[in-house]
């Protein structure tokens, strides 16, 4: 894991890298890397992420590579990985002439997206080392065997697991895309009350102004009718 941010060493042609990012934003990249590191990623999967999340503009694979130090290959991997777990984008400039690459903004979507793939993964993983297992007993053993009973439980709970979890998760992506759906109504409802209600409030910070006060109101009095409805 230690050798994917090792530095493939400057590029002389390149020249010095330019400022991309505030010091004081590149001194969070850390928290990012250990909360991706977290859910089972890379390190350098969160510090990519990361920079362009805290990017003002787009940024190209050089542009990465050279803030971060990392080699054009580990840059170009990364990229192409969290393209297909959907937490980036990326968009061919012309005047460039090159590839910029920006996170995506619907953060729910990603987090949906990387649980379904992943367990999606740990019931395929699963499932085949069961069948591997069960081709094995009924082969050597015969198929009146007392654990391929069992193996042939565990084949049908994966395959259940995994239907019922796409059917989950393909429900809450079509409920976030609707405007309409409760799902996407209790999100914009919580999003509110972080508004109205700044983390340093429940930190023992300043109190609220009057005006998140009024909005964090508005949206009780509105849950309050939504339950009494």
């Amino acid at each position: 894991m230690a050798t994917e941010l090792k530095s493939a060493g400057p590029d002389p042609a390149a020249g010095p890298p330019s400022v991309l990012v505030d010091e004081a934003l590149l001194a969070e990249l850390p928290t990012f890397e250990l909360f991706f590191k977290t859910f089972g990623f890379k390190r350098i999967h969160g510090r990519v992420w990361g920079l362009l999340v805290l990017s003002k503009d787009s940024l190209s694979s050089r542009d990465i590579s050279q803030q971060l130090e990392i080699s054009q290959g580990a840059t170009s991997t990364t990229l192409g990985e969290l393209t297909e777990w959907g937490a980036i984008r990326s968009e061919f400039d012309s005047h460039r002439r090159c590839h910029l690459h920006s996170p995506v903004g619907n953060a729910l979507s990603i987090v949906a997206t990387v649980f379904r793939r992943r367990e999606q993964v740990a019931f395929q993983q699963f499932k085949q080392a069961t069948t591997r297992s069960l081709d094995f007993i009924s082969t050597r053993y015969g198929s009146k065997d007392p654990r391929v009973l069992t193996l042939r439980s565990i084949i049908m709970t994966c395959e259940i697991g995994e239907a019922l979890m796409e059917l989950v998760f393909s429900a809450v992506n079509t409920a976030l895309g609707d405007s309409q759906s409760i799902l996407s109504k209790a999100v914009s409802t919580a999003l509110k009350v972080g508004v109205g209600l700044p983390a340093k409030v429940f930190l023992g910070g300043d109190r609220p102004s009057k005006q998140a006060e009024q909005n964090n109101g508005d949206v009780q009095n509105g849950v309050e009718s939504e339950r009494a409805d």
